[in-house]
């Protein structure tokens, strides 16, 4: 760990060290209490001074009716105030599948639904070990039929939806993007990928030679998959792992961003090389002296990333016009 320490922006590694999160041992918790690090991210959250809401932002929670009829899926809606038919950014948060809240991104989507001019509906759905695969991609599905249909109730257009996920979230996003391409019920137009976990089997080259490294190391990923895919996990069914996926074709064109210092590197690699093979424009980004979930912690190498990431939506809604 330490070469691949030395490595990392310094701006970034001051602002992980000093981080209250430090306290949570995540992958002891991972291995045997998977569900207390949701009780303990709460309890650190819970001392955080809470934003403001920008004026020109509404920010609610509603609830979307699931296929299943017992119960109703929650999601975060950030929208600019005072307009209609705007772009939609489904979303779903990172979190190994086991943890992570919409509003653990709130830092962020304040500030981007206003900058990009979009509407953000992050997806509070079900986790592992609880309820493993498919319990969130079908949560996620609901919700991206329901947009389909009543888009218009939040402001947004049902004719302009991108997806998008952070980490264990990417990973929902695109297994959702290939579940939506052959049921046909609903088109996608944008598939946006931050450091995404795309295969169980953990052979790359990456996740060798950065098995320890800070904020994801191999064993973490190792469990990750096991509480997702638990007795499946030898033969995964159909979505669960992207890179099992037997077509790669028409599927929406995609952005996939990958940290240099993230052992998840070269899943992320792989899958763009899958989809360009398949004929998909992807726009592959490494980021240089990161590490996964750098964007959490506040420093300059963030800050231009956020700058970046605006200009990308602002591109890829352009583009999609």
């Amino acid at each position: 760990m330490e070469s691949t320490i030395k490595k990392i922006d310094n701006g970034l590694w001051k602002a992980i060290t000093n981080s209250p999160f430090n306290e949570i041992d995540y992958e002891n918790l991972l291995a045997n209490n998977p569900a207390k690090i949701r009780e303990e991210e709460m309890n650190l959250s819970l001392k955080e001074e809470p934003l403001d809401v920008p004026k020109q932002l509404d920010v609610k929670n509603i609830q979307i009716p699931s296929s299943d009829k017992s119960r109703m899926i929650s999601s975060r809606v950030y929208r600019p105030k005072g307009k209609q038919h705007l772009p939609i950014l489904l979303y779903f948060h990172g979190g190994a599948f086991i943890y992570g809240t919409p509003e653990q991104y709130d830092f962020l989507f304040f500030g981007l639904a206003l900058d990009v001019d979009m509407i953000i509906v992050s997806v509070d759905y079900r986790l592992a070990p609880e309820h493993p695969f498919p319990a969130g991609m079908q949560d996620g599905y609901d919700t991206l039929l329901w947009l389909s249909k009543y888009a218009d109730e939040i402001g947004g257009n049902q004719n302009n939806i991108l997806i998008g996920g952070s980490s264990a979230g990417a990973t929902i996003a695109a297994s959702i993007t290939q579940q939506a391409r052959d049921k046909k019920e609903v088109e996608i137009r944008y598939q946006y990928l931050l450091y995404p976990p795309m295969s169980h089997l953990l052979q790359t080259l990456s996740m060798n030679e950065l098995a320890n490294a800070p904020m994801q190391t191999k064993k973490a990923a190792e469990w990750m998959w096991k509480h997702y895919l638990q007795h499946k996990i030898t033969q995964p069914p159909k979505y669960a792992v992207p890179l099992l996926g037997e077509n790669f074709n028409n599927l929406p064109n995609a952005t996939i961003i990958v940290c240099e210092l993230d052992p998840l590197k070269d899943e992320g690699k792989i899958y763009a090389q899958k989809l360009q093979k398949a004929g998909v424009l992807v726009d592959l980004l490494e980021i240089k002296e990161a590490v996964h979930a750098f964007d959490f912690f506040s420093c300059s190498l963030s800050d231009t990333f956020y700058a970046r990431q605006t200009e990308l939506f602002k591109q890829i809604l352009n583009q999609e016009q």
